[in-house]
C-alpha cells in the first residue's frame, strides 16, 4: 500500500476543474491505492513554492484503459507516446500528460525498453532523481515512493535514486540532467560525490546520445542564472570539455548572465557566443553538439556579425542595420568580455528606440528624372547612407531635395 508521508492544502491547480476530471476518469470507486497521481516536476516545484509546469501524471491503467476512460468522458486523448506508455489528455485547452507505471527490461544508455506494472514503488526505482519521484493527488497528500525524496528536496541533494551509475548506465542522458538539476535545484550544497563519479564514468558515452537530446539540456544548463559555475563542474569533470572555445572564460559568461537578468533581456545566442569567445568559425563547432534550429544559428551569426561591424556605429545605426535584439545583445556580449559596465541608457536606447524606414523609394528617384537601372539604387543607397550620418533626422521633403541634388550630377 502507497501512504502519503505529507499532506499540503490544495493549491489552486490542484482544485482547477481540468484536473478533477481526469482524477474523476481515472480513479475507481472505493479504490484502496491511488489509481493516478502527479509525478516529478509539477510536484516538486509545488514543494518548493514555485510554478508548477508541466502537468504530468502517472497512473496505473495502461494506455488503452486510460484512453477509454477520458474518452467516455468527453475529453481528447492523443496518443502522443503511446510505445513507452503515455498519452496526453486536452482537457479545458490543457495538457496533461499522462503516463502508465513503468518497469526496465532491458537498457542500452539511449533508450529503454519498458513492461507495464501497477507498483508505484517499481516505477520510481526506475526514475532518475530521488526529487523527480514525489507524487502528489488533487487533496494534496504527498508520497515519496523511495523514502528520501522530500528530505533530499528539502536540503537541495540532488541524488540518483538507487545505485547512480546503474542510473547513468541506464540512460546517459543523465549525466547532463544531473548538472542541470544541480544548478536549479542544489543551491549552497555540495554535488553528491557518488553522482559525479557516476557523471565521470560515463562521459565518454555522451557520443552515443543524440544530438536533439543534448541540445534539449544544453540550452537548459546555458540557461541556467549562472551557467559558467555549472559549466565549469562538467569540466571539470570530464563532460564536454571541448563545447566552449579554448580562449572561453568563465567569468564573461556570468557576467553576461547577469547583465542579461539585470536588463530582462535573456538570450541564447548571446550566451553562445561568449562561449564561442566571440569567433564566427567556433559555430560549427558547437555543431558536434548542438542541433541549430535555422533561427537560432542565424541569431548567433548575427550577433557575432554585429559585435564586428558595430565598432564605429552610433547606436542608432546598429539598430537599423541589424534590430534591436542583435544590437542590445551584442552590446551587453561586448561589455561582458570586456568586462565593463553599459550605461543604463545607452540599454535602454537598444530595447526601445524603434528605427525609422527611409522616406523614400526608388520611385522617387525616377520621378526626378532618373531613368531605370543602376543609378537608381547608388542614388538610393548614397542618400540612405547620408541619413543615416544624420541620425535619421531628415524628413521626406528634405531626401526628396537630396535625390534632386544627386540626380543633377548624373
Amino acid at each position: 500500500m502507497l501512504n502519503p508521508e505529507r499532506t499540503i492544502p490544495p493549491t489552486a491547480w490542484m482544485k482547477d476543474r481540468a484536473v478533477q476530471v481526469v482524477f474523476h476518469a481515472l480513479t475507481d470507486t472505493g479504490a484502496v491505492d491511488p489509481q493516478v497521481l502527479f509525478v516529478g516536476g509539477c510536484v516538486r516545484n509545488t514543494l518548493l513554492g514555485l510554478p508548477p509546469g508541466d502537468m504530468d501524471l502517472a497512473t496505473v491503467h495502461k494506455p488503452e484503459a486510460v484512453t477509454r476512460r477520458l474518452e467516455a468522458q468527453g475529453v481528447r486523448v492523443i496518443p502522443t507516446g503511446i510505445d513507452h506508455g503515455t498519452v496526453t489528455a486536452v482537457v479545458d485547452g490543457k495538457p496533461f500528460e499522462i503516463t502508465t507505471l513503468r518497469r526496465d527490461v532491458e537498457t542500452d544508455g539511449r533508450r529503454a525498453v519498458v513492461a507495464f506494472t501497477d507498483d508505484w514503488r517499481e516505477d520510481a526505482a526506475r526514475r532518475d532523481f530521488t526529487i523527480n519521484t514525489l507524487l502528489a493527488d488533487a487533496d494534496g497528500n504527498i508520497y515519496d515512493p523511495t523514502g528520501k525524496g522530500l528530505s533530499d528536496l528539502e536540503t537541495h541533494r540532488i541524488v540518483f535514486v538507487g545505485d547512480a551509475s546503474q542510473r547513468v548506465a541506464e540512460d546517459h542522458l543523465r549525466i547532463l540532467r544531473f548538472f542541470r538539476f544541480y544548478a536549479l535545484y542544489g543551491a549552497g550544497t555540495s554535488p553528491d560525490a557518488a553522482a559525479l563519479a557516476a557523471c565521470r564514468g560515463g562521459t565518454d558515452k555522451i557520443g552515443t546520445l543524440s544530438r536533439e537530446r543534448i541540445t534539449q539540456e544544453m540550452v537548459r544548463i546555458l540557461m541556467v542564472d549562472h551557467p559558467a559555475g555549472i559549466l565549469g563542474l562538467m569540466f571539470e569533470n570530464g563532460v564536454m570539455r571541448d563545447f566552449v572555445h579554448p580562449e572561453y572564460q568563465a567569468l564573461r559568461l556570468n557576467a553576461l548572465a547577469k547583465l542579461q537578468n539585470m536588463y530582462a533581456a535573456p538570450d541564447l545566442a548571446a550566451r553562445m557566443a561568449v562561449a564561442a569567445n566571440a569567433q564566427p568559425n567556433w559555430v560549427d563547432q558547437f555543431d558536434k553538439y548542438i542541433v541549430f534550429s535555422n533561427a537560432l544559428r542565424g541569431d548567433l551569426i548575427l550577433i557575432l556579425k554585429v559585435l564586428a561591424a558595430a565598432a564605429n556605429m552610433k547606436a542608432h545605426e546598429v539598430i537599423y542595420r541589424f534590430g534591436n535584439r542583435a544590437a542590445l545583445q551584442a552590446h551587453l556580449v561586448h561589455h561582458a568580455m570586456a568586462g565593463t559596465e553599459p550605461a543604463a541608457s545607452d540599454v535602454d536606447v537598444l530595447k526601445n528606440w524603434r528605427a525609422p524606414t527611409l522616406p523614400i523609394t526608388g520611385d522617387d528617384v525616377m520621378k526626378a528624372g532618373v531613368e531605370r537601372g543602376p543609378d537608381v539604387g547608388r542614388i538610393l543607397k548614397t542618400i540612405e547612407e547620408w541619413w543615416i550620418a544624420e541620425d535619421f533626422r531628415p524628413n521626406e521633403s528634405a531626401c526628396r531635395a537630396r535625390v534632386k541634388d544627386e540626380a543633377a550630377k548624373l
